[in-house]
């Protein structure tokens, strides 16, 4: 589910410069490039009307909900752990050479509480379902004015600790933390065919997410001209004798996007070093990544979807089905 010495008087918001044009002002938008890790309250749908469509009720719902936000892997875990610390320190010892408006807050920075490589929910994704759960409870009243039945409902996610506890958020938004103690949740699988198909689909595993060639033109992108002098016009800006890999200016980005939506009143020091140009270029590569291999590149990729289309429409089919069908994945 972030932000950037000279003697000149700064116009600051959260404790930082508001203008792109002065000290390595932080771009106002930021929030808007963040990829996959764009934090849900920037984009959330906050329409509480309930949906009403002439001569229709509403009878079912069949949902597949992402779990909220989480803590970084082990890539990004072991980046601000070892290599950011390192960047850290260069810029500080470069600040007479570097003016960046926010220097007491890059001295100062330390990794969050909430980095444990477990991609674990964290405090801001349990608030993201508990409150879309809400919103859905206003627009389909019909749905959930009937008592409680486990009948009445399913609940089902994958084997981690950030699905459980999304789908139990969630779960509570729907029916109060009272009730929500009679939930019954499936015990989940260590593969599950249905909402983790792609792990159990080696043909994908060999020939999309492992080839080489599926990720070729990611790489031709990150090792392009344009990235290229990206990276050395982010290096000079930052006050450092070397350029920064592509690597390092990811983990940062993405580092930002984490601190993002961990913190919801202050701007995070590693967001205010990119400035727009730097932010699409990073945002362009991660969506290229994604559309690569998970998207619609390779036939492969959408086809093995079709178990789960398939369930959505047995489960309409099935007049004794659920009132509610709902998977965190």
């Amino acid at each position: 589910m972030l932000v950037l010495v000279i003697t000149i008087l700064c116009s600051l918001i959260f404790g930082h410069i508001k203008s792109e044009d002065q000290c390595n002002g932080l771009y106002s938008n930021y929030f808007q490039h963040l990829s996959t890790k764009t934090p849900y309250r920037f984009v959330a749908n906050h329409n509480t009307e309930p949906i009403n469509f002439e001569g229709c009720k509403a009878w079912k719902i069949w949902l597949v909900q992402r779990h909220g936000t989480r803590t970084p892997g082990k890539e990004l875990d072991q980046f601000v752990k070892n290599r950011l610390p390192e960047i850290q320190k260069d810029i500080v010892n470069n600040l007479i050479e570097c003016k960046l408006c926010n220097e007491d807050e890059i001295k100062s920075w330390t990794s969050h509480k909430e980095l444990d490589n477990q991609k674990r929910l964290t405090e801001e994704g349990e608030d993201e379902l508990l409150s879309i759960a809400e919103r859905m409870q206003l627009r389909f009243p019909n749905l959930l004015n009937q008592p409680f039945e486990n009948t009445n409902f399913l609940f089902r996610f994958t084997d981690t600790q950030r699905t459980k506890v999304s789908a139990k958020q969630f779960a509570t938004g729907l029916f109060g933390r009272n009730e929500v103690k009679k939930v019954v949740f499936e015990e989940p699988l260590a593969k599950d065919p249905l909402l983790r198909f792609y792990k159990v689909c080696q043909k994908w595993r060999k020939e999309v997410k492992k080839s080489s060639t599926a990720s070729i033109e990611y790489q031709n992108f990150i090792e392009s001209q344009l990235t290229n002098n990206t990276l050395k016009s982010l290096s000079s800006r930052l006050g450092l004798d070397y350029t920064l890999t592509f690597n390092d200016a990811k983990n940062m980005y993405t580092y930002c996007a984490f601190e993002t939506a961990w913190e919801k009143n202050k701007v995070s020091p590693w967001c205010s070093i990119f400035n727009k140009s730097d932010l699409m270029l990073l945002e362009y590569s991660e969506d290229l990544k994604y559309y690569l291999i998970d998207g619609y590149a390779y036939e492969l990729s959408y086809k093995q979807a079709c178990v789960l289309l398939k369930n959505a429409i047995e489960y309409f089919e099935n007049n004794f089905e659920n009132a509610w069908s709902i998977r965190s994945v």
